[in-house]
């Protein structure tokens, strides 16, 4: 199977991976074929890839999920039933979370844990294609995944890695807080509206504090996942080591989601651009440990994704070294003048130093 841009795909084309709708429904299974409808469909859902079969380079592939859809699903779908319960409670003044509300949070973060801490690979990126239709929530979900790859990678204990999980799935919760219009609003914010926006660092703290059952370096996450090592951020312009552990992890966890994820005002990035940006703004936004740690945690370069290296030739992503999973196993199937080859070949760029990648795109 191949990895593709929804822009790069045509009618007759055949999915390999099948498409789910945000509460679980089937949308298009494996070996459904494509037509202008369907593909028309997908681009206004804000599917960005598809994972396409029939093609010999790459038929032998099989891209496994880190986390089976059915508790991914599971997961999205109990996070959407707390925060529509949160949400409810908000407007009857209710102050705190109800101690079976945060039960089930932290009961959703031990199974995620669990699924993650059994699959030993590293995190495996866009394997999944979800219909996208509760942004807060799959981000939601996504953030405490990245959060706490990084998290083991960098020895976190349980109870720590509890306190991170609970704080990536409520990072967001002051959100809650704000009118509707404007979190889904499509076009550009004004000024006013962006200062309101950012008032969700302060409503998600409010919020969680006051809750027996939420740690405080919990609630903080919600607090501080805005903040920057240079000052330059918000609410309270912390610097360097007066923002928490945690939420440093948070942060890059937050942005990096942001990035790989279509918006209304952007197209969504492939995981190594989101990763460059991020690499490029340690020392001044990130913690240089924490983008270390989440660099050395998942496969920047999803399987079946096509590469040009720096030789000239094309290739397909086919494997990763989990020590250096930013120079991934590449099958050669075209040479330098662009002609395709009779018998591929395998180059390992954890073996090759010399061999670089120098464009990466979801192509044919």
């Amino acid at each position: 199977m191949r990895l593709v841009s929804i822009d790069r795909c045509t009618p007759g084309m055949q999915l390999a991976k099948p498409i789910y709708t945000d509460n679980g429904n089937l949308l298009l299974g494996v070996g459904a074929e494509l037509t202008e409808t369907f593909i028309h469909r997908l681009t206004s859902l804000n599917v960005t890839t598809l994972y396409i079969g029939g093609d010999k380079i790459t038929e032998d592939l099989m891209v496994e999920d880190s986390i089976p859809m059915g508790q991914r699903i599971k997961a999205t779908q109990t996070i959407e039933k707390i925060f529509t319960e949160i949400k409810l409670g908000i407007h009857k003044s209710k102050a705190m979370l109800s101690c079976e509300i945060v039960n089930q949070f932290k009961e959703v973060f031990r199974l995620l844990l669990q699924e993650i801490q059994r699959n030993k690979d590293l995190m495996r990126l866009l394997t999944h294609i979800q219909i996208k239709d509760h942004y807060l929530f799959t981000h939601s979900f996504n953030v405490t995944l990245y959060t706490v790859a990084i998290a083991i990678k960098m020895g976190f204990n349980q109870k720590q890695l509890l306190e991170i999980g609970v704080g990536g799935l409520l990072h967001d919760v002051g959100k809650l807080f704000l009118p509707k219009e404007i979190l889904q609003k499509a076009g550009k914010l004004d000024a006013h509206e962006f200062e309101l926006i950012k008032k969700h660092t302060e409503f998600g703290f409010d919020f969680l504090r006051k809750d027996p059952g939420i740690s405080v370096v919990t609630a903080h996450c919600a607090y501080q996942h805005h903040e920057k090592l240079d000052g330059t951020g918000y609410p309270r312009r912390l610097k360097g080591n007066q923002i928490h552990l945690y939420a440093k992890i948070m942060a890059v966890a937050d942005v990096f989601d942001a990035l790989t994820t279509n918006r209304v005002y952007r197209p969504a990035m492939l995981p190594h651009e989101a990763m460059e940006i991020i690499w490029a703004s340690s020392h001044t936004h990130f913690d240089i440990d924490v983008v270390t740690a989440f660099k050395h945690s998942i496969a920047l370069y999803p399987i079946g994704v096509t590469v040009l290296l720096n030789t000239g030739e094309t290739g397909v992503v086919v494997g990763y070294n989990r020590n250096i999973p930013q120079r991934p196993e590449v099958r050669v199937y075209k040479d330098s003048e662009g002609i395709t080859l009779e018998e591929f070949f395998v180059r390992d760029l954890s073996e090759e130093l010399t061999v670089m990648i120098s464009e990466c795109d979801a192509i044919l």
